[in-house]
């Protein structure tokens, strides 16, 4: 008895001393955590966080909880005197990537030696644009994007990792999606888990003849070991151009029209009289016929909108068993245009470019035993583009060309004139303007084209620990295919000039140019299939100390454009990392790779590297660091990497090892009648080969005080030989043109910056702070220019892309003009105010012969960004401001010269040489050279240091304010999350330009880069 009632009170006591406790963890975004660990300190009592991020727990009376996640810092909780908590976990900016994609695998970040940036989704959506590729801008260190148009459907960015280092194709980087070759811009931004970027050697070698440009691999979301989460994305936005027309009305155009005019000594087209009427008209004081002779047309405001809606939704199911894993997602995207819809069409069919883009994507891992897995990728695409019969091109819109070149002042947009019986809407014009573009897009037709993309992976993961542990095989099979078509409806217009006053309202006063046709339909198409297969042997395992992996790969890869033949690579891959103590790392990678790009039997090539990393901070000498110094990993690699993607000329080169001959009719006479003949076109070049980039990489990764500050520092260098370039030591005399050899060779250097702070006031406000910067300067070397070329006008020596034109000393004066030795210009009469050019060879002339070096190249030396980001109580804010420096931009015609070809003026032509003035008044004030009438400008406009802009920028790339509604409100509803934010993508620029257009485009003949704001909504479940 007396032993039960001792057990009974030492129950008793206990009893008394313990408690349980709950919770809910969630991350700083607001989101609930599934699966975190909630453990007693110093017991083994503990529990995970449910699926809604609870857990209750039994614990003793002064228990202090450890809360701790994958990618999240451990957090300690006294429970005395509390019984409920919510748990806010901090990302460990350390851990949160914790697992680094690399080629053909995957390793932990603390073992890599390579230099890779990777990205996340939650990075990528903070952006609103529904075009990946503009998503990435600055959120990447090393990366450059430019983008030129922001059309709809065909805004993609162009890509630069590094810098160029080439001048035989675009410098753009290899991308694969899901380890397979493909466009990735167009994919749903929410499908995408990770995108690493491959910079150096020791990363892109397994490569081998693709990889000098850097590679890009994305990775789509996989499903995870857990109840289905159903995640609901809405987003609605407004998107207008980011620059706005500034081109003068009737008035200022005419008025600077009759000073050109009088500085060429051409006879005035204007009287005082037309002037005042042109000056009523601006005033909106005209009607009928005088407003029909003194036109005031902004062609900007009768063509476009001043914004267009878009609207993306995004619905999501990820989840899994221990025997199934899922994700699955579909997704809609509607994008308007700038356009006004301003068809007659009776079908219905827009002027106005649209996209629309249908996605949906699956991915499953199935583990059909305990060591063979199954897993299928299937991803399609259905894009459907619209718009009107008129040019459109990433670096040309006809449309926008018409705007800008057509005079406002020469005739009305349309008129209503009797033809007959009826009364018809005529459309102005004249001889030199006949395509008035709204009549174009009223009547000229339009087109629909559709793309439907369908890609496939079948994955066999094969664990084979039965044989040796750390063994397994692994194959890929992937089959894509893309169908294009496109149907044109287009039709001829007619347009009309004014020809007798006094009858104005009748068609018979008018003289007509072309005429009004009947829709014709054209159709195009293609396919394109793409087969892909791998096998792969992988081992990885732990002796002790040491930390052993291997793999060899086998990959193939074709290529087929409609029935063209098959473009096909193939080859081998290996890499074998090695790590003692988790201080010492060591790793080799070699691709052996061949492209049908050269002649049998020089197919192949060996690109090898090697890298060592050394984890200072693991030592045991820096033991006294570690309360302050978290992370310290220095690491070198060197590596060769080879490109076979050649362009000369913007010409695709392919088959440069063999012949070409083409016909020439009538090159034989037998009597009076002629025959064809054949002549050679190419002779060969039998050793053609890839380039080879020669890479070497020097870097520096740390953590301070507990991930308050985490870098890495990047030092690079690349020499690049072997670059396909024309034979431009070829002396005439040779007759024949010669295959493109291999002859040029570069310099790439440079370095890589990049920061993050994160911290926390109090318990519920955390912020963060991150900051990149990224130099890479390029030199050509050699690219066979002739050795008695003289010196300032030779391209080695300067950057890829370098601007090359006259050099401008300011304005021509007085005394110029009178001085006997003063260079004749070539390019045309020069007076005083034109632009005064240096005689660089000083033979008294002013020709192509002075063109030189001017600026920068047309691709930045210099990238930053700056993200700052904070959160409270569920209000999320992040912004992120993107610049380039230096960096020369030429914009077009159109965008810079006064009357070019008979053309329009803007503000900037208000500044110019003004003859009403003093010389030493315009020597002060005057921004822009004496105006000139259509060809007599020649002069001034010349490829010169004048018009070089300053192309450096930064921009308010993005900004977001979220609200996470509160767990207590949405679970009512049966809601896991619900974000509601709103975001804004390029909402403000800082440039050199005064309004001349985007810094980023190049030029005005184009669509504008867009301005976004985005309202949207995420709802799980």
């Amino acid at each position: 008895m007396l032993l039960a009632f001792v057990f009974l009170l030492a129950g008793q006591m206990l009893f008394a001393q313990s408690k349980q406790v709950t919770g809910v963890v969630k991350d700083v975004t607001g989101e609930t955590v599934i699966g975190a660990s909630v453990v007693e300190k110093g017991t083994a009592n503990g529990t995970i966080t449910d699926f809604d991020g609870n857990f209750k727990l039994t614990v003793g009376d002064k228990a202090v909880l450890q809360i701790s996640f994958v990618g999240y810092q451990t957090q300690e909780i006294n429970t005395v005197g509390k019984t409920s908590f919510v748990v806010t976990l901090k990302e460990d900016s350390e851990m949160l990537e914790e697992v680094v994609v690399v080629g053909y695998g995957a390793q932990k970040k603390e073992s890599v030696v390579g230099a890779i940036s990777q990205v996340s989704s939650k990075e990528l959506l903070q952006s609103p644009a529904a075009n990946v590729s503009q998503a990435i801008a600055g959120k990447i260190s090393g990366v450059i994007t430019s983008q030129t148009s922001g059309a709809p459907g065909s805004d993609d960015t162009q890509i630069y990792i590094r810098g160029r280092a080439t001048f035989a194709g675009d410098a753009q980087p290899l991308v694969l999606v899901d380890g397979v070759e493909r466009e990735f811009s167009q994919i749903a931004p929410d499908d995408i888990e990770t995108i690493s970027v491959l910079k150096d050697a020791s990363a892109t070698a397994v490569y081998g003849v693709r990889g000098a440009n850097g590679v890009m691999l994305i990775t789509t979301k996989r499903g995870r070991e857990q109840k289905p989460e159903v995640s609901l994305t809405a987003n609605w936005q407004i998107q207008s151009p980011t620059r706005t027309d500034t081109y003068l009305n009737s008035y200022q155009s005419v008025n600077l029209l009759e000073e050109a005019l009088a500085n060429d000594g051409l006879p005035s087209q204007f009287s005082a009289n037309d002037l005042e009427m042109y000056r009523r008209s601006v005033a909106g004081e005209l009607s009928g016929l005088e407003a029909m002779l003194y036109p005031n047309v902004d062609w900007y405001d009768e063509v476009l909108k001043s914004s267009s809606p878009a609207q993306r939704y995004n619905v999501s199911v990820r989840g899994g068993t221990k025997r199934m894993r899922y994700y699955a997602s579909g997704e809609l995207y509607d994008q308007k245009g700038l356009i006004k819809n301003l068809s007659n069409d009776k079908y219905g069919n827009s002027s106005s470019p649209s996209f629309r883009r249908y996605a949906f994507r699956a991915n499953m891992d199935l583990f059909l035993t305990k060591d063979l897995t199954f897993s299928v990728n299937f991803g399609t695409r259905f894009e459907e583009r619209k718009g009107s019969n008129t040019t459109e091109r990433s670096d040309y819109s006809q449309i926008f060309y018409e705007m800008n070149h057509t005079p406002g002042w020469l005739f009305p947009v349309s008129t209503v004139v009797q033809n007959g019986e009826k009364q018809e809407t005529i459309y102005g014009g004249s001889s030199q303007y006949q395509k008035n573009i709204v009549a174009s897009l009223t009547k000229g037709g339009y087109y629909k084209a559709t793309n439907t993309i369908n890609e496939t992976n079948f994955i066999l993961d094969y664990k084979m620990d039965w044989l040796t542990e750390g063994l397994s095989v692994k194959g890929m099979a992937s089959f894509d295919y893309n169908s294009y078509d496109k149907t044109l409806y287009q039709a001829t217009f007619a347009t009309y000039e004014l020809n007798n006053r006094d009858d104005f309202g009748n068609i018979d006063a008018y003289n007509r140019f072309d005429a009004d046709g009947e829709l014709a339909g054209s159709k195009d198409s293609y396919t394109i299939y793409k087969l892909y297969m791998e096998a792969q042997i992988n081992y990885a395992r732990k002796f002790g100390r040491h930390d052993v992996t291997a793999m060899v790969l086998y990959n193939q890869n074709d290529y087929r454009y409609r029935a063209d033949l098959a473009k096909r690579y193939q080859g081998l891959v290996g890499r074998a990392t090695y790590g003692y103590d988790d201080r010492y790392l060591a790793e080799v990678n070699f691709g052996y790779n061949g492209s049908e790009n050269f002649m049998k039997g020089k197919r192949f090539g060996f690109f090898p590297a090697f890298s060592l990393g050394w984890r200072i901070s693991n030592e045991s000498f820096m033991e006294n660091t570690k309360e302050w110094l978290n992370n310290l990993k220095l690491r070198a690699s060197y590596g060769q990497v080879g490109n076979d993607v050649y362009t000369v000329g913007g010409v695709a080169q392919r088959f440069l090892y063999e012949e070409k001959w083409s016909q020439i009719s009538n090159d034989y006479m037998f009597g009076t009648s002629g025959k064809s003949g054949i002549y050679e076109t190419q002779y060969p070049n039998y050793g053609v080969t890839w380039e080879r980039a020669h890479k070497y990489n020097v870097g520096l990764e740390f953590g301070l005080w507990n991930g308050l500050l985490n870098g890495n520092i990047d030092l690079f260098h690349e020499k690049r030989n072997d670059i396909l370039t024309n034979y431009l030591t070829r002396p005439e005399w040779v007759g024949v043109t010669m295959a493109a050899g291999n002859l040029g060779e570069t310099v790439n250097s440079g370095f890589e910056i990049e920061l993050k702070h994160n911290n926390h006031i109090g318990k519920e406000f955390q912020y963060n702070v991150g900051l990149t910067f990224s130099h890479a300067k390029n030199e050509i070397k050699n690219m066979d220019e002739p050795a008695l070329k003289t010196d300032y006008r030779k391209r080695e020596g300067h950057p890829i892309g370098q601007y090359y034109g006259l050099v401008c000393d300011g304005f021509v004066t007085a005394a110029d003009v009178a001085d006997p030795n003063f260079p004749t210009s070539t390019f045309g009469n020069v007076q005083v105010g034109d632009l005064k050019y240096r005689d660089m060879n000083n033979d008294g002339f002013i020709d192509e012969r002075d063109e030189t070096f001017i600026g920068y190249s047309d691709v930045p030396e210099n990238t930053y960004a700056l993200t700052l980001g904070c959160n409270y109580k569920g209000i999320g804010f992040s912004v992120m401001f993107q610049g380039v420096d230096h960096v020369s931009r030429y914009y077009d015609a159109e965008a810079m010269y006064a009357f070019v070809s008979g053309g329009k003026v803007k503000e900037h032509h208000l500044d110019r040489w003004n003859p009403t003035k003093s010389e030493s008044e315009n020597l002060a004030s005057a921004k822009y050279p004496l105006l000139h009438y259509d060809s007599y400008g020649d002069h001034n406009q010349r490829q010169n240091s004048f018009f070089l802009k300053n192309g450096a920028f930064m921009r308010l790339k993005n900004i977001e304010l979220s609200y996470t509604l509160p767990t207590k409100w949405i679970e009512k509803v049966g809601m896991s999350d619900c974000r509601l934010y709103v975001n804004g993508n390029n909402l403000i620029t800082w440039d050199h330009l005064d309004d001349l257009c985007d810094p980023e485009s190049n030029g005005s003949n184009r669509y504008p880069i867009m301005k976004t704001v985005n309202f949207g909504v995420n709802i799980k479940f």
